[in-house]
């Protein structure tokens, strides 16, 4: 009875997730990613200083995972066909990195992502398969939090000094 609730391993397969092929704002091209799959792995993070990953525009998080940068959508010669199609994606392990490039931040958390058919489809438009020129340390992934440099600096300002400041100036009572 008890041999019924479990599966063996010749009956698992991983878990498929899909998502939509969209161009930003910005130019990018990206598949869509539930917000709540971020925020849930966000979380579960145990990390101090950590926030949920910002976009350029300062609006709200859009959960995603990068496809092509907007210099490579803009060298496709006219208009990429794929927009709005579904492609899945199998989630990895979480990773925590120094980012390149990325003004601000000290460290990106972020899911590994596999995805075949991604990888094709950036095949089909001449470029490596996976982002960035194919170097492994920028693969598919989804970003699900950020910590901005001097977050965790050690400064001059204690919280007695903080209180202190604020209660000379202010008259209760």
């Amino acid at each position: 009875m008890l041999g019924e609730l479990f599966k063996t391993a010749d009956d698992t397969a991983a878990a498929k997730l899909s998502g939509r092929l969209i161009l930003s704002d910005s130019g990018w091209l990206l598949l869509t990613v539930p917000n709540a799959l971020v925020r849930g792995a966000f979380s579960a993070l145990a990390v101090p200083g950590i926030e949920l990953p910002p976009r350029k525009s300062g609006s709200a998080l859009r959960a995603h995972i990068s496809v092509m940068n907007a210099e490579e959508v803009a060298a496709i010669p006219g208009k990429i066909n794929e927009l709005g199609k579904s492609y899945s994606y199998q989630l990895g392990q979480i990773r925590e990195v120094k980012p390149i490039g990325w003004q601000g931040m000290e460290r990106v958390w972020f899911i590994r992502v596999d995805s075949p058919q991604l990888k094709e489809l950036r095949r089909s438009y001449g470029l490596s398969p996976i982002p960035m020129g194919g170097r492994t340390e920028k693969p598919f992934h989804i970003t699900i939090a950020v910590r901005r440099k001097n977050v965790l600096r050690t400064g001059s300002m204690s919280k007695l000094s903080l209180f202190n400041s604020f209660s000379i100036g202010t008259n209760i009572g």
